[in-house]
């Protein structure tokens, strides 16, 4: 088994749903590392901060429950950052952060050592580039994935809500750069695709991209529509199964990129692999993201597996 390391936010996702609020434990990166834990083909270690408040006790029940590694998390003295979600009548997902102890991760207090055991990093938080120990510790962790040639993974997670005025999204747009031109493996939706390429046509837009980082596999997820794939200088189509239910779209993303990273890591996947060989994962992710979206909160569907 590969020893993976998701490094990003725990958080708790509080939803309003027909004026009750209904408590989920979520935050992107924790998401992909209680998913690929779940998954069980690979060691899954969350790297993050936990918060000092009542939520603690309901984030380490799913760490215990999933079997995440613990050796990279640590403990916070302020309160769980808070997530609220509102969906709209689509189940599409619109956020409001009160941040907190998320932003209080230091790397510095981590061994080296057990740094260099690591095989793949997920850098998808969403709240990484927010000014905080985090932020810094994620820059120093993607500087020591280069230097020791370990492969890494970048999802985005742009959020509206957290980067506002076009100054803001600008500095948003230029700190995806050094991932998207170095990341073995890249996810973007649609809408952050156009974000980050300012190009209309996906097609010429992915293309953009193929030629900033030429070996990566580079998925846009496009809903039920299907996954537009990069891989060895040839643009792929993956389709997607409908969900004949939808109740939640917040945890979608996370879900196909947990898979996908998973079946990237098991099939020992590298400029050689086939183009069938990427479509076979590829797959496996959409309808992985396919159970994702029946259960209101990113994580309830591993219950269901």
């Amino acid at each position: 088994m590969k020893k993976i390391i998701s490094i990003g936010e725990v958080l708790v996702d509080v939803y309003s749903n027909n004026s009750e609020l209904q408590v989920e434990v979520g935050g992107a990166s924790f998401n992909v590392a209680c998913s690929i834990a779940a998954l069980k083909n690979n060691e899954s270690f969350f790297m993050g901060s936990l918060g000092n408040d009542e939520y603690k006790e309901k984030i380490e029940l799913l760490i215990n429950k999933f079997n995440i590694k613990k050796q990279f998390i640590q403990y916070s003295k302020l309160a769980t950052t808070i997530a609220k979600v509102t969906l709209d009548e689509n189940k599409e997902r619109f956020f409001e952060f009160i941040r907190n102890s998320d932003a209080d991760f230091k790397l510095e207090n981590i061994d080296t050592d057990k740094l260099k055991e690591i095989d793949f990093i997920h850098f998808g938080s969403a709240t990484a580039f927010l000014p905080g120990n985090l932020n810094k510790s994620y820059w120093d962790l993607f500087k020591f994935a280069k230097e020791n040639k370990i492969k890494f993974c970048f999802d985005p997670n742009f959020r509206d809500k957290l980067w506002v005025t076009e100054n803001e999204v600008k500095e948003f747009t230029n700190l995806c750069e050094q991932f998207l031109e170095t990341a073995n493996l890249i996810k973007l939706s649609d809408e952050e695709l156009f974000l980050l390429t300012k190009i209309k046509d996906e097609k010429e837009a992915l293309k953009i991209l193929m030629n900033k980082n030429k070996k990566s596999l580079i998925c846009i997820t496009r809903g039920s529509k299907d996954t537009m794939c990069s891989w060895n200088n040839e643009i792929i189509f993956v389709p997607t199964i409908k969900s004949d239910v939808i109740a939640d779209t917040t945890g979608a993303g996370d879900a196909f990129i947990s898979c996908l990273i998973n079946e990237y890591v098991k099939e020992k996947i590298d400029v050689n692999s086939s183009k069938e060989k990427i479509i076979e994962i590829v797959s496996k992710a959409n309808k992985f993201a396919n159970k994702a979206v029946k259960y209101i909160g990113a994580l309830s569907f591993l219950e269901k597996l």
